[in-house]
């Protein structure tokens, strides 16, 4: 096997970079992972912003992942499709209205969507989730779920969560996608402020894969749905998407800016809105806010 000047393969490390395998779309023409030890926020250092951190970037060969010297790496400053950026620990990661993720030690995983007109399709953020709920689901054996708009549950536990950015525009447009999965933390280790409301992998089934493993699988479900969705759009994922909406069915109490509205969440639409049934049976569609699910006869008293 060819080793590249200043490279060194890679035996056993945290992430399991020689487990890590995204998709053709994604290692085409040269592909790149940095490995960080430690990172304010993996969707910051991808976009440029931030301090330097200490880690490894790893490039594609042909053959296989080649990881550099561990050393300190600047931000980012090359939008590459496929370019990936994974931390071993995230201090300042952001979700949705830049709130903070606290990461609770898993999968901290942002990566430049590769270009397909598909990543710029309204909804798109909600068919990424259901991809990622799917591999949790097929691969993996949990009962995760789909929470409107980028939350991935199991039950009421978050799992994870979902933040898609885009930056440029025309040819020079680009779709980030971050993604931060709990794998290893066990029930009773959560901070207090999150017990009972997160879970991790380990806590549901006993055992958690490698980050690598779990973000390859996810890679490759989404580079294989691409086409599909772009040239048919929902209709294809409509039947996996009602078995694995959350709020589907379900009455809540949905946060916006304009107020909060009390209905029945009756589905997802197109352009990925949240459709709201009201009590005098009108339904609304909402591009954002935070969904609460709230006690009704049909739910036997639940909160």
């Amino acid at each position: 096997m060819n080793r590249m000047d200043g490279m060194r393969s890679v035996g056993r490390d945290w992430f399991g970079l020689d487990g890590f395998r995204p998709g053709p779309r994604f290692i085409r023409d040269g592909a790149r992972v940095y490995l960080l030890d430690e990172v304010g926020s993996t969707n910051a250092f991808l976009r440029g912003r931030g301090e330097v951190a200490t880690g490894r970037m790893c490039t594609w060969d042909g053959w296989g992942w080649q990881a550099g010297s561990e050393s300190k790496l600047a931000p980012v400053t090359d939008l590459r499709p496929g370019t990936v950026v994974v931390a071993r620990q995230q201090t300042a990661g952001q979700g949705r209205q830049g709130r903070p993720w606290l990461d609770c030690g898993g999968l901290n995983l942002s990566v430049v969507v590769p270009g397909h007109r598909a990543a710029f399709e309204r909804g798109f953020s909600v068919w990424l989730g259901l991809q990622t709920v799917l591999v949790l689901r097929e691969d993996y054996h949990l009962d995760a779920r789909l929470k409107w708009p980028n939350d991935i549950v199991v039950g009421r536990r978050k799992l994870g969560g979902i933040l898609l950015e885009t930056t440029g525009t025309g040819n020079t447009a680009r779709v980030v996608a971050g993604l931060g999965v709990n794998l290893d933390t066990r029930r009773g280790d959560f901070p207090s402020a999150l017990r009972g409301q997160a879970t991790s992998v380990r806590a549901e089934c006993g055992k958690a894969p490698r980050p690598g493993e779990l973000a390859g699988h996810i890679l490759t479900r989404v580079e294989n749905g691409l086409d599909d969705f772009e040239s048919t759009g929902w209709e294809p994922f409509r039947p996996a998407l009602a078995c694995l909406d959350a709020l589907l069915g379900r009455y809540i109490e949905l946060v916006t800016g304009s107020g909060r509205h009390e209905g029945r969440a009756v589905g997802l639409d197109d352009q990925g809105r949240l459709l709201l049934e009201t009590g005098d049976g009108t339904v609304r569609a909402f591009r954002g806010g935070d969904a609460h699910l709230v006690p009704s006869s049909s739910e036997s008293g639940e909160a």
